[in-house]
């Protein structure tokens, strides 16, 4: 890896490491935490290095995990981060820079997002422990009755939001970089 690609890599885990220990230590921010997290793992892909975004992706999530006192059971933004958040924005950038059709994309997105939803889901109820009747008294009575199908349906609208957002932040990113370091 070159030095500038190195240096990038390194500024990505920084960023994501701060993300996640922020999102781990503020519950309110977990899924904002995420989602900044997922953004900075791209960073990397301005130089067009994927072992870059592995090496932010795997370096920023070790490090916000021993930051946080290996709080992997207690906070959801360690299981969403290394099961979706932070491997899907590679994933997507990968099958889209090998010209993958869109379809095929979506429907892989689409079913590892769901997938990853009811894992969670899951993880928490049956391994965790969370009882169901914590949920917020605003939702609606049909939703608390459905919270299976509901995961479902709300993880494929996250996933078409969650995906457009990669797409906007990767060009958000190769533009400001390139300002920043003029390279291009």
């Amino acid at each position: 890896m070159k030095s500038k690609t190195l240096a990038i890599s390194a500024i990505s885990a920084a960023l994501v490491a701060v993300s996640l220990t922020v999102g781990a230590y503020i519950g309110a921010a977990d899924l904002f935490a995420l989602i900044v997290a997922s953004a900075f793992v791209i960073m990397p892909l301005y130089r067009g290095s994927y072992r870059g975004c592995l090496l932010a992706f795997a370096v920023g999530g070790v490090i916000a995990l021993i930051a946080s006192g290996f709080n992997f059971a207690y906070s959801v933004v360690f299981p969403a981060y290394f099961g979706f958040f932070g491997a899907y924005p590679i994933l997507f950038s990968y099958l889209s820079d090998k010209n993958v059709k869109k379809p095929v994309r979506a429907i892989i997105g689409i079913l590892w997002c769901v997938a990853a939803f009811y894992g969670m889901y899951f993880y928490y109820t049956l391994v965790m422990g969370l009882n169901l009747n914590d949920l917020p008294e605003w939702m609606p009575e049909f939703i608390k009755s459905a919270v299976v199908y509901s995961i479902g349906v709300i993880a494929v609208i996250f996933y078409f939001i969650f995906d457009r957002f990669i797409q906007v932040m990767r060009v958000f990113f190769n533009n400001y970089i390139g300002r920043i370091t003029k390279d291009k």
